[in-house]
């Protein structure tokens, strides 16, 4: 089998290549969006004898492995055959050398790629074999369900690295039907500049925690998500009533829940229990996470200051309160096994505290968010060095800790930036010592009040019905609406025309300098140097009726988009919403377009859009 190099890239240190090696190993679901999960089957360091056994012989012998692995049943039976197969030696069994810069022996990787979608896509063996001397890890894939559709690539390819020339090159089989298919470009145009961005990252010290799902079978995790995908999801996108995009919300809600039901069965396993447990959702928001658990045989209830629409489609076993929840011995939960907080916000901190002070079996899963202190006040991170969110998850798991409680990290697999939580299933403290421990929760409490100073007010006894913070505020109990509408209309105007000169201003520079060019979205403008140009009393007004200047923009989100802290133009075309909307009278004719096309008006170059594509009157 010959390979042929595709792409290659300089600059690329040793220890930096099999850095992203690793990552990739871990972590393909990041590129491969197929991919739900990795099941790692085996790993371990090989004998020199590996570099003399050519690609076809390990195409051979992975189809071999997968029909072992077809026809057994048991894992552990799976597990040792597997070994067998590979010629695995026991004690480096699932053991990893790929850290260590000393060791440069070969080792061989055997993972199964568990789809997003297992209806439409195949279970997968990946195979890797990994030469640390010479700088090279090959890939093998087969596919144990023929019928459907690929994971992957079907033929083998291979990243390699040239130590003395720092380069980083990926090679393919050099078959011809291999240029044709559509993975080589996934690997060419995605992979690889991906594979090149983790080996050029400084990762030390810029992350929580490394991987995700680490809590609980990966593998369970991508049955039992799948299953409840259907069973709950997709219906509930379709009947979604909420403003929310229902396509984030119900599958986040699912997979929290397939993530929350898998650490429960652990738990009644580990613990030899066969009651299900009960739970609290506090801020339970739309309520859906607690329709699954409760629907999965959880007793359980949700509990929200505001009541949701889609509320009513939910059964009457689905029991949702509305309800303040303020840090008192009002807000104790003696009898609930587990305390959720999921998105709390200003409920964030106090979820251990209530947990511990609730019972001594009380556990919690939390999730944050936005950063909020003990008071309901936004946190104020100490230090500019670190991101707040990783600065507030550091301080939140010590606020876990200090509560008595072991805390787990975990990462999970949800639409959102925010994916960190935290889980208290254990106490550092006997039952006898929980005045001790009771100690140190107001003191914890009372520091931070007085470090923000605020009223000291927490009482030595938690069954005492003041306020455990003075100071502290719930959020309106009607939720406050941000759009804008309430600010003058010619402040609008004037932001919206001083943005856009700024960038006409770049899109003029470039036409001088590029002539050829039809049409141009010209460069990009900070926020930041947005709201310098701005009178601090139009920030403020901003700021308090509709979020500030970002929110504004994209409110005008026909002229401009956001990206990473930057504006600018959006180039016309490019709208999801770039289609004209039929007239309801008249399903056969296009509504007509009263709004006026800003590019046609104000862009150098016009508009490039004809009048009857251009979703605006020209």
């Amino acid at each position: 089998m010959n390979y042929e190099s595709v792409v290659s890239h300089d600059g690329v240190g040793t220890c930096d290549f099999w850095k992203a090696a690793k990552i990739w190993l871990n972590n393909a679901h990041v590129v491969n969006r197929r991919i739900l999960t990795v099941k790692k089957l085996l790993f371990f360091q090989s004998n020199a004898e590996i570099q003399s056994i050519h690609s076809s012989q390990w195409i051979k012998r992975l189809a071999s492995i997968a029909q072992l692995y077809k026809n057994c049943a048991a894992p552990s039976e799976t597990d040792h055959l597997l070994a067998l197969e590979l010629e695995a030696p026991c004690s480096e069994f699932l053991s990893d050398g790929l850290d260590d810069p000393l060791n440069n022996g070969s080792f061989i990787s055997l993972q199964k790629l568990l789809p997003r979608n297992p209806e439409k896509f195949s279970h997968t063996l990946q195979l890797a074999i990994i030469n640390k001397a010479n700088g090279r890890i090959s890939f093998f894939s087969h596919f144990l369900e023929e019928s459907k559709q690929s994971l992957g690539p079907k033929w083998s390819y291979r990243m390699e690295h040239d130590a003395v020339l720092s380069k980083l090159s990926l090679y393919v089989d050099g078959k011809e039907e291999v240029c044709e298919d559509s993975s080589f470009k996934w690997l060419k145009e995605q992979f690889f500049p991906r594979f090149v961005k983790w080996a050029n990252s400084d990762s030390p010290g810029s992350s929580l925690i490394s991987g995700s799902l680490n809590l609980i079978s990966a593998e369970k995790y991508a049955i039992l998500y799948n299953k409840l995908k259907i069973k709950y999801g997709t219906e509930m996108v379709k009947v979604w009533p909420e403003n929310t995009d229902p396509a984030k919300f119900v599958y986040e809600d699912v997979a929290i829940a397939t993530y929350l039901l898998l650490i429960w069965e652990m738990e009644r396993a580990t613990r030899d229990i066969k009651e299900k447990q009960s739970f609290v959702d506090l801020g339970c928001g739309n309520g859906l996470l607690v329709h699954i658990l409760a629907s999965e045989g959880h007793p359980g209830f949700g509990i929200d200051l505001r009541k949701r629409g889609i509320w009513d489609l939910y059964p009457k076993s689905t029991r949702l309160e509305v309800r303040t929840i303020v840090p008192s011995a009002s807000s104790l939960f003696p009898e609930i096994d587990w305390l959720i907080g999921n998105h709390s916000d200003e409920l964030t901190p106090w979820i251990p505290v209530i947990a511990a002070r609730s019972s001594h079996r009380c556990r919690f899963f939390l999730l944050p968010c936005c950063a909020y202190e003990f008071n309901g006040r936004k946190y104020q991170r100490d230090s500019a060095a670190k991101s707040q969110y990783f600065e507030y998850m550091n301080y939140i798991k010590n606020v876990c800790q200090q509560c008595g409680f072991k805390t787990d990290m975990d990462k999970l697999r949800i639409p959102s930036t925010k994916r960190i939580c935290l889980i208290g299933r254990d106490r550092i403290y006997t039952k006898d010592r929980t005045d001790v421990q009771e100690a140190a929760i107001r003191e914890l409490i009372n520091a931070r009040s007085a470090s923000r100073k605020d009223n000291v007010t927490d009482s030595s006894d938690p069954s005492d019905q003041s306020l455990w913070s003075a100071d502290f505020k719930p959020r309106e109990n009607v939720e406050r609406v941000r759009n804008c509408t309430k600010i003058d209309r010619g402040l609008i105007s004037d932001i919206v025309n001083l943005v856009a000169e700024q960038l006409l201003c770049k899109v003029r520079m470039i036409d001088i300098q590029s002539s050829n060019e039809k049409w141009n979205a010209g460069g990009q403008i900070e926020l930041s140097e947005v709201a310098r140009l701005l009178p601090q009393e139009a920030l403020k007004e901003l700021k308090s009726e509709c979020g500030g200047v970002q929110t504004l923009l994209k409110n005008n989100s026909h002229i401009f988009q956001v990206i990473q802290g930057k504006v600018q133009f959006r180039v016309p075309g490019t709208r999801i919403d770039v289609t004209p909307k039929k007239n309801k009278r008249n399903n056969s004719k296009l509504a007509k377009k009263t709004k006026p096309c800003w590019f046609y008006l104000n862009h150098p170059n016009g508009c490039p859009l004809n009048e009857e594509i251009c979703c605006y009157k020209h």
